[in-house]
């Protein structure tokens, strides 16, 4: 993953949180789990468009 699709996750996630791992998911793709202000975690598939620019989704 590169710097540009790094900024591109961060700038897509609400404020407070903040990315804490990222693995390639077996069934394939990307995956980010993040920590709120509260310690919680919450997952994210991440997927590219054709341009390779970075998009997350909830889990």
């Amino acid at each position: 993953m590169t710097e540009k699709q790094m900024k591109q996750i961060e700038s897509q996630l609400p404020q407070g949180e903040r990315i804490d791992r990222m693995y390639t998911a077996f069934e394939g793709g990307i995956r980010v789990i993040t920590k709120n202000a509260h310690g919680c975690e919450i997952r994210y598939n991440v997927s590219f468009d054709t341009d390779g620019n970075a998009s997350i989704k909830r889990f």
